[in-house]
């Protein structure tokens, strides 16, 4: 809705639709404005309910299924959603163009134009689009445009329409216009003009309501039903040119429909605030409430600069607030006579219970999942609506393994387990609990043992260290399945988390990790420069930053998305020499080769030589010429030199396949020797970062 908004608009209510409290509506081109029913409100048995938080940007729009009219510049509530009716709105001052009813375009009566009309005092218009509708003719100017005003004066509706501008092969040229005005009164006179000159329509006018209750199926509850909106003056005009001018005059226009709101009078009290109880603050949301006020007819409250109209309860829900901030409201009551004076107050959000709990969370378990109620469901932070399962058919789920990946290292505080809201099938009883910081190597947390019933289970850890992965046992649960609501795992508060790849510790991954582990490639255990905070950037834990580490940052980096699948790369490196023996400066060659590769996003080698013998010089890509380099040539502190020829991909690029030249490296000779075969050391990395050993 901000984008429909205009610039002009009071800075309240740009904030308002800037953000989300408009996202479950929107504007079907310049006139019409549709509030869909996304959420159970006030709901009966039959599934009638209300729509509260319609938004309606300035000006006045109107019920399209009642003809009801409804000021704008506020957001209208309580408004009436039976299960038949979705909450249409069209703008006072439309010009909507239609065509006769059909079901595709070949029946669309090309010999006549239509255009409903909701008249206002505000001057509007529409241009009308048409071209042949089938070729790019359009794009060399073989299309026409026709423009269509309207706006009522002195009780006369003024409707006309331009002569077109423009022409297209097989454009229709004579037309007859029809016009369908809304109203609510039968007018005194209607006259056509074309041209200037007065001519009879081609058809006495007809005005009348609509039923719009026309495709019920017979015999059904609805079949009986009948919806009917203001009357709708039909006007047909004779068919003449489209360059002419065809014009509407309807003296006696009016469109004033009762508000079925508004039926009490009388003097009317300031509401008095009913005081919100400690125990029901809740962090995202508020409802503040108010004793019923004599008289009144419905509520307003106003906040954050908007008005919040038509509340026909005693209290309302506002939703998307900051946890633990202090919002200011006023509410008055409203009749047919006016309204009360404000009564002003403030609510406190509380604090938010999920405020350490980790996000991200993916698990595995080694029982199936029955489809469509994947492990996604327990971390995805929606306590309503699903739920994770076991495969229905599978009875003999228990025992199961679930296991949790963080996706970062943490020092934990505790797990809540959230059972279905029944504690049906699957709710987990009892079972044990463990942590790893690499699923190599667990720690015992202990046995857990719950009650079957819908409270929150929880499991407490003792202060661990980089823990990453928790794994839960389970050996008893309802009727031998798994099941679940939700899983929250809670950092301690005033720790930090490590995710993998954010070697800066800056809370993301980006271009400057990737820069980092540029400088630390190679870099070991036991190396000055190694412990600290280069060291958390070994994520596979091997003493070495590596491709699998650089990689974990480079498959995230470029809007890349996630590998759907695992990837196992395969294949071989070889290096070879382009001589045997060298003198003092002579360059030494020596070609890396790939060998049947598949499905290789990264490569590295272990290059150890006696510096002694030569040096390194620089490193041509072949091959790897898409990928980034991230060779270092190392002294390692127990003096050993040792080159890494590193390269990934960065984000979402073609793999390494088949046989290839890969890169070229240059070295420098110091003396005489003779080179010595190199045993190949290194890996291969896969974008789902798996991994090859060489």
């Amino acid at each position: 809705m901000f984008l429909d908004e205009p610039l002009n608009a009071s800075p309240s209510t740009l904030q308002y639709t800037l953000g989300t409290r408009t996202q479950y509506q929107y504007l079907y081109g310049p006139y019409f404005l549709i509030a869909p029913i996304y959420q159970e409100t006030k709901a009966d048995d039959k599934g009638n309910d209300i729509r509260n938080n319609i938004y309606l940007p300035a000006g006045t729009w109107i019920d399209f299924m009642t003809g009801e009219a409804y000021e704008g510049g506020r957001v209208i509530n309580s408004f009436d959603a039976p299960l038949w009716k979705l909450p249409v709105f069209v703008k006072q001052g439309a010009i909507i163009p239609e065509n006769n009813p059909n079901n595709n375009p070949t029946q669309i009566d090309r010999k006549t134009r239509i255009y409903e009309v909701y008249p206002s005092v505000e001057q509007t218009s529409f241009t009308e689009y048409a071209d042949d509708g089938t070729t790019d003719a359009y794009l060399s100017g073989a299309y026409a445009i026709t423009e269509i005003e309207q706006r009522v004066e002195k009780g006369r509706a003024h409707i006309v329409v331009h002569p077109a501008v423009g022409e297209y092969q097989g454009m229709e040229k004579q037309k007859t216009t029809i016009f369908k005005v809304n109203l609510t009164k039968q007018p005194k006179r209607v006259t056509v003009l074309i041209n200037g000159k007065k001519v009879s329509p081609a058809e006495t006018p007809v005005c009348e309501a609509t039923e719009l209750n026309r495709f019920a199926t017979p015999g059904s509850p609805l079949a009986s039903l009948s919806v009917k909106k203001n009357p709708v003056l039909t006007v047909k005009v004779p068919v003449t040119s489209i360059y002419n001018k065809v014009e509407l005059l309807v003296d006696g226009y009016e469109y004033a429909t009762p508000n079925t709101l508004l039926t009490h009078t009388g003097a009317l009290a300031a509401p008095s605030i009913v005081p919100a109880k400690e125990e029901e603050a809740k962090p995202y949301t508020l409802s503040p409430a108010w004793q019923s006020v004599d008289n009144a007819d419905y509520y307003e409250v106003e906040f954050e600069g908007m008005t919040y109209s038509t509340i026909r309860d005693t209290q309302f829900l506002f939703e998307g607030l900051r946890p633990e901030s202090d919002y200011a409201f006023k509410v008055r009551a409203v009749n047919q006579d006016g309204v009360s004076d404000w009564t002003p107050f403030s609510l406190r959000t509380a604090a938010n219970p999920l405020e350490f709990a980790l996000h991200g969370l993916t698990g595995e378990c080694t029982a199936a999942a029955q489809a469509g109620f994947g492990l996604d469901r327990l971390f995805d932070f929606a306590e309503k609506g699903d739920i994770w399962h076991t495969d229905y058919q599978n009875h003999e789920a228990v025992p199961f393994d679930l296991t949790i990946d963080l996706h970062c290292t943490a020092t934990l505080d505790r797990l809540h387990y959230i059972p279905r809201e029944n504690a049906g099938n699957g709710t987990v009883l009892h079972g044990h609990a463990c942590v790893s910081a690499d699923q190599k190597n667990w720690t015992d947390v202990g046995e857990f043992t719950w009650a079957r019933d819908a409270k929150v289970k929880e499991i407490a850890f003792a202060p661990q260290t980089e823990v990453r992965y928790i794994k839960l046992s389970v050996d008893q649960a309802v009727g031998g399945f798994g099941s679940g609501t939700e899983i929250y795992v809670f950092k301690k508060p005033g720790t930090k988390v490590l995710i993998p790849g954010d070697i800066n510790q800056d809370g993301k991954v980006d271009d400057n990790d990737l820069t980092s582990y540029l400088n630390y490639t190679g870099l070991r255990q036991g190396d000055s420069d190694f412990e600290g905070y280069v060291s958390k950037g070994d994520i596979n834990g091997n003493g070495l930053i590596d491709a699998y580490d650089i990689s974990v940052v480079a498959t995230q980096l470029e809007d890349a998305r996630p590998l759907a699948v695992a990837v196992q790369p395969s294949g071989e490196l070889m290096i070879k020499a382009d001589k045997q023996t060298y003198q003092a400066g002579d360059d030494v060659l020596l070609t890396v080769s790939g060998r049947v590769l598949a499905d290789v996003n990264a490569l590295q080698l272990i290059l150890p030589y006696a510096e002694a013998d030569m040096q390194f010089v620089s490193i041509e890509p072949k091959a790897v010429s898409g990928m980034a380099n991230m060779t270092n040539d190392r002294l390692h502190r127990n003096g050993s030199k040792v080159l890494y020829p590193t390269f990934v991909n960065v984000g979402e690029k073609p793999a390494l396949n088949g046989d290839d030249e890969l890169f070229v490296i240059h070295m420098k000779a110091n003396r005489r020797f003779t080179l010595k075969p190199f045993a190949v050391q290194g890996m291969l990395v896969s974008r789902s970062l798996n991994t090859l050993q060489l």
